[in-house]
């Protein structure tokens, strides 16, 4: 494999692990072993969840690198263990880079879950975590209508790629505003545990467990980076359903 097949390799290898939720210190320590398995113990290797760089020396001790942004992240946990997987046989056994390609186009279509089982996993921790923060169990029936909600809107949102601020602000509006109107029109008690609990589906919880990974692996930058994203998200959230709420009330 020659440098510039390696260092093509890797760099597909990279951007596919971060774009499915693979930690930053996976990445590079994923690239920097195949980097090693191919005779290239002093390669460069710097990651972050929006860009990447990849140097290795060719044998004139000319140096090749290739930089990437990276965009339209999401999770992915399967594809990221699939992914480990392939870097570990690249590292015993050496394939040719055209068999390492077809590896990674079949990771990328490889089946995800059904749009059925989608929503029904959003209804269940939108119901779960309503009876959770106190709600009744007819109270989660709402729940998890709502969180349904969410998975429709967040998924239409995803689409036209409005940012991640933007996303949680319209989605938690729209479904405060539903569970102000179920308290309105008298179908439920209360509604802030209706709403607590379909908002879990948007909180960015292995955004947080990764920041919290890469601060104590060192890479500050990157963990910088998550903890900014996810704070976002969080404050969306909050402004969100805080005015929607506010809203009905004044009006």
């Amino acid at each position: 494999m020659t440098e510039a097949q390696l260092i093509c390799i890797c760099s597909d290898l990279a951007e596919l692990m971060v774009k499915y939720g693979a930690e930053i210190y996976r990445v590079e320590d994923t690239v920097t072993r195949i980097c090693l398995a191919y005779s290239h113990d002093d390669a460069q290797v710097y990651v972050t969840p929006a860009n990447f760089m990849i140097t290795v020396k060719d044998k004139k001790g000319l140096p090749l690198t290739e930089t990437r942004s990276i965009s339209g992240r999401s999770t992915n946990l399967d594809r990221v263990a699939a992914l480990n997987e392939l870097s570990r046989m690249i590292c015993a056994r050496k394939p040719s880079a055209d068999r390492i390609r077809g590896e990674l186009e079949k990771i990328k279509c490889r089946p995800v879950y059904s749009e059925y089982v989608l929503y029904l996993s959003y209804a269940v921790v939108g119901a779960a975590f309503t009876i959770f923060y106190g709600g009744t169990v007819y109270e989660s029936l709402f729940g998890a209508v709502l969180a349904c909600l969410v998975k429709l809107l967040s998924g239409r949102l995803s689409k036209l790629r409005t940012g991640v601020f933007f996303d949680s602000v319209v989605c938690s509006a729209a479904l405060s505003l539903c569970a102000v109107g179920f308290a309105e029109l008298g179908l439920v008690e209360s509604f802030d545990k209706i709403i607590i609990g379909a908002s879990m589906t948007l909180v960015p919880g292995i955004q947080m467990t990764n920041c919290m990974r890469d601060f104590i692996t060192g890479d500050l930058i990157s963990g910088l980076y998550t903890m900014t994203e996810a704070l976002i998200v969080a404050a969306g959230l909050a402004v969100g359903a805080g005015s929607a709420v506010a809203a009905v009330i004044v009006f």
